[in-house]
């Protein structure tokens, strides 16, 4: 078993937002693999108190954000993390007092922040949407503490954006006054939030768009969805929220206090009771602008954004060319793989795969699931040996596959969690997954199996496999490379046919052949 490659490089990445202060830690390997290592997140209200102050940071915002900053400064000192890149958002790119304040910054803590402009902010923030959830053609919304922002994405690239004053915290203090809040407060900021998108002329979704959702607010909103439908993964990123659910829970929420939000709604953060109501008022109003049902989840933005410019120097724009494939192989690496005993597994199962279309009668998707899964399928070894089958899986579940929907996600991780023994079970993931893929996943496991077997020795003594199918029967040869091979992989093989032969409903039947040179 190969060891996981090393990550020598490491970054730290300070984003100073409106309402939280974030350290993203990253360690990777240039264009190969990377790994998100700590994040350390604050609420520190930053913009809070500056509506009626004048458009100034007030004291005691500045007084909590000094104290993150030098937290985060002695954490990246003390685990030896360096470059530290610092950049600020919406709070102080709008304060009054913004010198002032950077310089403070910098005196007391010897950082010196960068701060991003609006087009800047909706540039990395859709860098990192790009990145993560494999996005081609739409529009990404970040909704924070002091603005959102709204970018147009075309043919995987950021084609344009900008900043508009509707974050959460900004607009809790302007429009939010009471608690609960009343239907006039509610009413005002509708009609603000319907004005101020219709004036985005761009921001429609076209045929085949997709609208994606990220920062805090979204995150949150997210996983209170998820707690409210019992959605078995645990997974954010790629997670679908309906307008429909969403208009519901705006409903839910403007009828209880702050405090009430905090205890009655599972999976709901008290430090974001109070602004979760705008926040979500932000996202249902875009979406309904732009003429979207849903969104997509991304739990990527501006940190990751920053990062890939890093991560995948000196490409420009800084983006990964096959996200999917990347992901596969970035969880490969991560994890550690025989490179040479995963290869030859995938070759063996496409083959079969390939010789075997008429009688799945799948398509190029279906294929590209067995690849990934051939790729992934003993990275649980890394945990034990034993039952690294369930290791696999579990890793596959909750790490993620950016650039896959959650259900090409569950399928790839049942494929690799059969693919040693046992009766495919959807079990809790039923509901993520369409009518038919259990078919599917009984099919894909069967070769991903045989596979497997044929190369019980990790020797690669079967160099491949021809198939000939007569009826309700069918005949694989194995050829390999001298006649003293083969035997224990054909031997296994056979014994572990039988979900090949309940899945295609044909008989199995092995074959050793000799190549002579």
């Amino acid at each position: 078993m190969h060891t996981p490659l090393p990550l020598k490089h490491r970054i730290g990445i300070i984003d100073l937002g409106s309402n939280s202060a974030r350290l993203m830690v990253a360690h990777y390997a240039p264009g190969e693999a990377f790994r998100i290592t700590d994040e350390i997140s604050r609420r520190v209200r930053l913009s809070e108190g500056m509506a009626d102050g004048g458009g100034r940071l007030q004291p005691p915002a500045i007084a909590r954000a000094l104290e993150t900053i030098q937290m985060f400064r002695d954490f990246c000192a003390v685990n030896n993390i360096k470059p530290v890149l610092s950049v600020a958002t919406a709070a102080v790119r709008d304060a009054a007092n913004q010198r002032e304040f950077l310089l403070n910054v910098e005196a007391k803590t010897g950082l010196k922040f960068r701060v991003l402009t609006g087009e800047e902010e909706a540039y990395f923030g859709t860098l990192g949407a790009i990145n993560s959830v494999g996005l081609g053609e739409g529009l990404v919304l970040d909704v924070g503490g002091g603005s959102a922002e709204v970018s147009e994405v075309r043919r995987g690239r950021f084609k344009r954006g900008l900043t508009v004053p509707l974050g959460a915290v900004r607009l809790t203090e302007i429009y939010l006054n009471s608690d609960p809040v009343k239907s006039s407060e509610v009413n005002k900021l509708d009609d603000h939030l319907s004005t101020t998108f219709k004036l985005v002329e761009w921001m429609k979704l076209k045929n085949g768009d997709q609208f994606v959702g990220l920062g805090g607010t979204v995150r949150a909103l997210a996983k209170i969805d998820q707690e409210e439908r019992e959605y078995p993964l645990g997974l954010l990123n790629g997670y679908e929220l309906e307008l429909s659910r969403l208009e519901r829970l705006i409903d839910r929420l403007r009828g209880m206090s702050a405090k009430e939000r905090a205890q009655k709604i599972p999976g709901l953060r008290a430090d974001r009771a109070d602004i979760i109501l705008a926040g979500a008022m932000v996202a249902a109003a875009a979406l309904r602008l732009a003429g979207a049902d849903r969104m997509v989840v991304c739990s990527h933005g501006l940190r990751e954004g920053l990062f890939f410019q890093s991560f995948l120097r000196p490409a420009d724009p800084p983006v990964v060319k096959n996200l999917r494939q990347f992901s596969v192989m970035n969880l490969a690496r991560l994890y550690g793989y025989e490179e040479k005993h995963v290869g030859h597994v995938a070759k063996l199962s496409l083959s079969l795969f390939d010789q075997l279309s008429r009688q799945h009668k799948f398509g190029a998707l279906e294929r590209e699931y067995l690849w990934a899964a051939s790729q992934l399928h003993d990275i649980g070894t890394v945990v034990d040996y034993y039952d690294h089958h369930r290791h696999s899986a579990y890793i596959v579940l909750n790490a993620g596959l950016p650039g896959y929907t959650h259900r090409e996600t569950v399928i790839i991780a049942l494929l690799t969690l059969y693919h040693r023994r046992g009766k495919v079970s959807l079990g809790s993931y039923e509901d993520v997954l369409s009518d038919d893929d259990r078919k599917r996943v009984r099919r894909l496991a069967s070769l991903l199996r045989l596979a497997e077997y044929l190369d019980r020795s990790r020797t690669q003594a079967v160099s491949d496999v021809s198939l000939s199918v007569r009826g309700k029967r069918v005949r694989l040869q194995a050829r390999t490379r001298s006649s003293a091979e083969g035997r224990v992989e054909v031997w296994e093989a056979g014994h572990n046919a039988e979900l090949f032969e309940e899945a295609f409903g044909l008989r199995l039947e092995f074959v050793l052949s000799f190549n002579s040179p």
